[in-house]
């Protein structure tokens, strides 16, 4: 059985070389970037033959267009779950829990804005509100 090398190029094409070219083609393919070798084996002719004009793993642009939507899809999906998560579960922030309370009109509003918030600046603040209603 003659031997023939079988070269696997990264666009997962597989072709079929005379192995009197092998020094060549080893050449040719050590000047190549990594990325962009060639993978080479020698291979009797007949099995070299059953081979696949492309190898198994080839996606067809259609195909990977496909796949690319339903995974936009999902994508979309998930950003919207993570949107509706954020703005439900957002921890209100000191600045603008002092802002709410500053907008307050009187001292019983203030008390429920402040509820049990242990931050000091928070707290400053709400008695500051509740001080300049009990003077008026």
């Amino acid at each position: 059985m003659a031997k023939v090398l079988v070269v696997r190029k990264p666009d997962r094409s597989i072709h079929q070389i005379p192995i009197s070219n092998k020094a060549k083609i080893m050449g040719y393919n050590n000047r190549l970037p990594t990325r962009d070798q060639w993978q080479i084996e020698e291979m009797d002719e007949e099995k070299a033959k059953k081979l696949p004009f492309i190898d198994s793993s080839y996606v067809t642009a259609s195909e990977a267009q496909g796949k690319l939507a339903e995974k936009d899809d999902k994508i979309k999906e998930l950003e919207a779950k993570l949107a509706a998560l954020n703005a439900n579960q957002a921890p209100e922030t000191a600045t603008d829990k002092i802002a709410r309370i500053n907008a307050a009109t009187d001292a019983e509003s203030v008390t429920a804005i402040l509820g049990t918030d242990d931050r000091k600046t928070v707290k400053d603040a709400a008695e500051k509100m509740i001080a300049s209603f009990t003077q008026q």
